[in-house]
């Protein structure tokens, strides 16, 4: 093989790596103190067609709620501590937040930090951040809060190198305040409810303990059409306001004044 074939295979080689290292964020070099965790091996990144290879039958899962980046990164002590991370980059917030909320559930313990938000673990926290979403390995000795710290430690370094992230719709923000719980409130990139195949929206607990769901569509006409479909599938009670569309998969055949004023305060927003 001539030197030109060489240099051609190299630079063949080192495209798709450099593509990959543009994604990969500003990580620290090393977390905590007493002793420190300093960062091991090189930060790796996977795009959606490769990252099965580190989450081997989660991938198609992690796609499906946009994931466009996978990043990890280890931490070890000389005292035997570790922490590794998952970072994925949902492109949106809305989705980083359909994904924590599919794994953080209601039953956790969840604190804020910064601009993130932490489901406390003592062994697997997770955390959402704009548009990314966290998955923490902690295996430390010692304190039980020495994984809080870490974990804290590791998103004051992370948040310190962005720039201002966006915000998360704010249909989300009046759901959590009408819902039984504000974690109950959950976000489905594809389908509300697969049954129907009713698209991207939210579903949640109202405080009669029904189960609700909500999708905001492009124009009034489009809301009418998917009502539409609803109805053809046997769905009755829908409500349908401008451009959002409110329904509840119950024997009553009328909307709720509950329902009403969701879609008033969605569409008013």
């Amino acid at each position: 093989m001539n030197i030109c074939s060489v240099l051609l295979l190299v630079t063949a080689l080192s495209i798709p790596f450099a593509a990959l290292a543009e994604n990969i964020p500003n990580l620290p070099e090393s977390i905590g103190s007493a002793p420190a965790l300093t960062r091991v091996d090189d930060v790796r990144t996977w795009d959606p067609e490769n990252m099965y290879e580190h989450v081997n039958g989660e991938a198609e899962l992690l796609k499906r709620y946009g994931a466009t980046s996978l990043t990890f990164a280890a931490y070890e002590n000389e005292a035997g501590d570790y922490f590794a991370i998952d970072i994925l980059d949902m492109q949106e917030p809305i989705n980083a937040y359909g994904l924590y909320r599919l794994y953080a559930g209601c039953d956790g313990t969840e604190y804020s930090f910064l601009e993130a938000t932490v489901l406390a673990d003592e062994y697997a926290p997770h955390a959402l951040l704009g548009p990314y979403f966290f998955r923490f390995n902690v295996d430390i000795s010692g304190d039980s809060g020495g994984g809080k710290q870490l974990v804290d430690d590791f998103l004051k370094n992370f948040i310190s190198s962005l720039s201002d992230q966006p915000s998360l719709p704010s249909t989300l923000e009046t759901l959590q305040q009408k819902a039984l719980q504000p974690c109950e409130v959950n976000y489905h990139p594809e389908h509300v409810d697969y049954d129907l195949e009713s698209g991207p929206g939210y579903t949640w607990t109202g405080p009669d303990g029904q189960t609700y769901s909500l999708a905001v569509l492009r124009s009034p006409d489009e809301a009418k059409r998917h009502a539409g479909l609803l109805k053809s599938r046997g769905l009755q009670t829908i409500l349908v306001r401008n451009n959002a569309i409110i329904w509840q998969k119950a024997d009553e055949k009328r909307s709720t004044a509950y329902m009403e004023e969701i879609l008033k305060e969605v569409i008013d927003k």
